[in-house]
């Protein structure tokens, strides 16, 4: 009895150990920062929703930042806020490609084909009269605005899987 406990102490102080490597391989690029499973970069570069879409598809997988959870959110808010002086919001991957044609802003989605199940409206779609058609984060509130597709905002966030280091 005594013998087998003892394997089984050593097996799990092995997992540890493992586990504890692992976490130590996996990191994000220079100049991004990790939270979740996810590395996120904030840009400043002039582009509009299109141009920044895709400036971050041409990093390794990937694309303008969902927020899928309140306190992812409240993560990318502070990034946000924290690294900008000014009052300038943040192009972030939620647009409508339907322009407006599903009811009640039905056709809301990530770039990213994340599932759309978190929101944090400044406003609501569905109550604008001309809501433009593209998401943007407010750094001053930390809540998701839209505005028009080809609108040049100066600052692209982006999101990405964490990377492995050393091959693991």
């Amino acid at each position: 009895m005594l013998l087998s406990c003892l394997m089984l102490l050593s097996q799990v102080q092995g997992q540890e150990t493992e586990i504890k490597l692992l976490s130590e391989r996996i990191s994000c690029p220079r100049g991004s920062i990790g939270y979740g499973s996810y590395c996120y970069a904030l840009y400043k570069a002039a582009r509009s929703w299109m141009g920044a879409n895709i400036a971050c598809q041409k990093r390794p997988s990937g694309h303008l930042a969902s927020v899928l959870s309140g306190t992812e959110g409240a993560f990318l808010a502070s990034l946000v806020r924290d690294n900008l002086n000014t009052q300038s919001d943040v192009w972030i991957g939620l647009h409508d490609p339907t322009e407006g044609s599903e009811p009640n802003a039905g056709g809301w989605e990530w770039s990213s084909t994340d599932v759309l199940n978190y929101f944090a409206w400044e406003r609501s779609p569905a109550t604008v009269s001309n809501p433009g058609h593209c998401g943007i984060l407010s750094r001053t509130s930390g809540t998701i605005g839209t505005t028009g597709m080809e609108k040049q905002m100066n600052y692209v966030l982006c999101r990405a899987q964490m990377m492995s280091v050393g091959g693991v």
